[in-house]
C-alpha cells in the first residue's frame, strides 16, 4: 500500500509539476561560461587595437631639426622686430650689427606716418620701414623691405669677407617647403606671423595713402617678424624677439598666421661657391 501510494505521489507531481519552459539544470552554468568567453573576447579586441594604435603611432617618424641661432630680444625696440630678427640672421653668419643701426646705417630707410588736411600719408611698408622701432607708435616693415635692407648690407660690407651671400624675398612658400628647403639645411628664415600667434585683425584708425599714390594701406594689428629655427612633428620653433630663444608654437596655429601674413618669408644665405 505504501508502495502504491509513494508511486501516485510521483506520478501527480509529474504531471501537476511540469513547467510552461524546459530548465536546463545546468543553465546557469552555461550563461556564466558564455559570458566569460564574451568578456575575455571584447578584453582580447581592445588589447588588440590598441596594440595597434601603438603601432601606427610608432610607424609615423619622429623628424625634428632645430638650427642654433643667436638670440636677441626686441625690448629696447618695441615695435622692431623686423630688426631685431635681421640682427640674428646676421650674427648667425658671423656679422656684428645691432637692430638699432640697420636703420642708422642705412640700410633700412623708414617714413614716419604724418597728418596733412586732415588725411593720414606714410610710406609702403614693403619699401620703407613705418615709423620707428624705438616708439609704441611705431609699425614695421614687410619682407620687401627687409629683403632691400640685407641687400643693401651685403653692398657695403661685402668686401670685409671671401664668402658671397644671397637674400631672397620668398612668396606663397608653406613652413612645411621652407622647412624642408632650408631648415633641414641648417638655413634659418625670417617669417612674418603674430604676437604670440594671436589672430591679426585691421583698424581704419591705422591705415595711410601711400605717398605719391592714391593707394590706401591698411595695417594689420598684431603682426610680428620671427626667426624659423626650427620644427617637430607638432611644432614649429622661432626665435621670437618678444619671447625668447627656440620658442614653440603649434603647426597649424603658426602656418594660420603665417597665411594672415600673405606667407611673407626671406632668407639670407651663404653662396656656396
Amino acid at each position: 500500500m505504501k508502495k502504491f501510494l509513494c508511486l501516485l505521489a510521483v506520478m501527480m507531481l509529474t504531471a501537476c509539476g511540469k513547467p510552461d519552459v524546459e530548465v536546463n539544470p545546468l543553465g546557469s552554468v552555461e550563461k556564466e561560461t558564455t559570458a566569460t568567453v564574451s568578456q575575455t573576447v571584447t578584453k582580447t579586441t581592445e588589447k588588440t587595437v590598441i596594440q595597434t594604435t601603438a603601432i601606427e603611432k610608432k610607424s609615423i617618424p619622429e623628424k625634428s631639426k632645430i638650427v642654433d641661432v643667436p638670440y636677441y630680444s626686441q625690448k629696447d625696440y618695441p615695435t622692431g622686430c623686423e630688426l631685431v630678427s635681421m640682427s640674428m640672421i646676421l650674427s648667425f653668419y658671423g656679422f656684428d650689427i645691432a637692430a638699432g643701426d640697420i636703420i642708422k646705417e642705412g640700410y633700412m630707410k623708414f617714413v614716419e606716418v604724418h597728418t596733412k588736411n586732415g588725411i593720414k600719408y606714410g610710406g609702403n611698408p614693403n619699401l620703407v620701414f613705418i615709423g620707428s622701432p624705438n616708439k609704441n607708435s611705431g609699425y614695421g616693415c614687410m619682407s620687401g623691405a627687409v629683403t632691400l635692407a640685407f641687400r643693401r648690407y651685403l653692398a657695403s660690407d661685402e668686401q670685409k669677407t671671401d664668402k658671397k651671400y644671397k637674400v631672397t624675398n620668398l612668396s606663397d612658400v608653406s613652413l612645411e617647403e621652407i622647412c624642408d628647403n632650408y631648415i633641414d639645411k641648417g638655413i634659418p628664415v625670417i617669417v612674418w606671423c603674430s604676437i604670440n600667434m594671436k589672430p591679426t585683425f585691421t583698424k581704419l584708425q591705422n591705415s595711410w595713402i601711400i605717398e605719391k599714390t592714391d593707394e590706401r594701406y591698411i595695417w594689420k594689428s598684431n603682426e610680428h617678424c620671427l626667426v624659423l629655427t626650427g620644427y617637430d612633428n607638432e611644432n614649429y620653433y622661432f626665435n621670437d624677439p618678444l619671447v625668447k630663444k627656440n620658442t614653440k608654437y603649434m603647426k597649424c596655429l603658426a602656418e594660420r598666421r603665417y597665411k594672415e601674413m600673405g606667407m611673407q618669408a626671406v632668407v639670407f644665405e651663404e653662396v656656396i661657391q
